[in-house]
């Protein structure tokens, strides 16, 4: 678990228009709140966040946000965000202070690793839970958990009860639930037309003379 320091500024002005005109500027509007007192708005840096993190988005990184101005700092986890369904970009963050002595709750990336056997047999691997919702101290948040599936046989599933957290970690999800597993290939059956079947129908409905229909000459008027 690595501590990071982040710089952030105390956000004094509101509404769209100033947000928009922050984002342009390379920072986004947050919060921190928790810690027993009261939420405080603030302002961050999108590229000094976006460094900070790493490859995190959630709770596996200690962030020590310290207010321009200010010696103090405030650890604090990244615990919420969201981001433009557009284009991606952030653009409200979310950060919650912690104690270093007092167990959070937060989201991991369940990363998978190794080959499943099934796999290597045809089979298709399904990754079902891709975060585990864990507790444990700060000091303790794992970056991800890694589960391996090299055991997998086709039809065969792994489940969170399986799942060995690292020490100090309790997961929280369903025992139950399911993380991944190996199902059998897909068959593809191909509708194979007969040869001339079209055909033989069709002569079948032309043989024979309709009913009541009379040969050409036979029938005719009498003699005389």
């Amino acid at each position: 678990m690595k501590k990071v320091e982040l710089t952030v500024k105390e956000r004094e002005s509101f509404g769209s228009p100033e947000s928009r005109r922050m984002r342009n500027e390379g920072w986004i509007p947050g919060v921190l709140y928790g810690g027993g007192k009261d939420s405080v708005p603030l302002t961050v840096e999108v590229k000094a966040l976006k460094q900070a993190l790493g490859r995190g988005r959630r709770g596996n990184v200690i962030l020590e946000l310290t207010f321009d101005g200010q010696s103090q700092g405030h650890p604090a986890i990244l615990k919420e965000y969201q981001n433009d369904p557009i284009s991606g970009h952030l653009l409200h963050v979310d950060f919650l202070e912690v104690r270093m002595d007092q167990a959070i709750e937060s989201k991991v990336t369940v990363e998978l690793v190794g080959t499943a056997q099934g796999v290597k047999d045809g089979g298709i691997l399904d990754h079902g839970m891709r975060e585990l919702h864990i507790r444990c101290l700060p000091t303790d948040m794992p970056g991800q958990i890694e589960v391996d599936v090299s055991a997998l046989n086709i039809n065969d599933s792994l489940r969170v009860s399986e799942v060995t957290a690292p020490e100090g970690v309790e997961i929280l999800d369903d025992p139950e639930a399911h993380i991944a597993g190996v199902m059998a290939p897909k068959l593809v059956v191909e509708e194979e037309v007969v040869e001339g079947e079209e055909g033989a129908e069709a002569t079948a409905e032309g043989e024979g003379a309709p009913a009541g229909e009379e040969k050409a000459g036979e029938g005719g008027e009498g003699e005389g």
